[in-house]
């Protein structure tokens, strides 16, 4: 018994580790909400998987009525997504880093490029969104 112990342990702690966690459910359409120094940042994505590289991810954001070509990257837990942006002409780069959490959602930092502004954001899936207004 006391040789299984060490064993156990080693065990536990590996099945614990985020490694083994499950990846992100990504794909889909996101609704995203954010603020970025007082100015609200609201937008639809949709991330598809690449049909050429199965771990890498694609997708388009809509925002103002505009569609960005987006690229995400995943890494454990965090959702990287990337696109291009304007504000009063000004060509941006949003920057999206977010945790996905065991209920499917997302939520952190905006980076808005080259202006060096930070901001927030929480993103749910859009399936969930319809489903929560359907139940009322």
């Amino acid at each position: 018994m006391k040789s299984l112990l060490p064993l156990l342990l080693l065990s536990t702690t590996l099945l614990s580790t985020p490694a083994f966690a499950a990846p992100p459910a990504v794909t889909g359409a996101w609704t995203i909400s954010g603020d970025v120094q007082g100015y609200p940042i609201t937008e639809s994505c949709t991330f598809t998987q690449d049909t050429k590289d199965k771990d890498k991810f694609v997708g388009i954001c809509v925002n103002d009525g505009k569609t960005y070509d987006t690229t995400v990257t995943i890494v454990d837990q965090k959702v990287t997504f990337v696109h291009a942006g304007e504000y009063q002409g000004q060509a941006l780069i949003l920057t999206y880093i977010g945790t996905y959490s065991d209920k499917g959602e997302l939520a952190g930092v905006i980076n808005v490029a080259p202006l060096g502004y930070d901001g927030t954001f929480t993103a749910k899936k859009a399936e969930a969104n319809a489903k929560k207004a359907e139940a009322k």
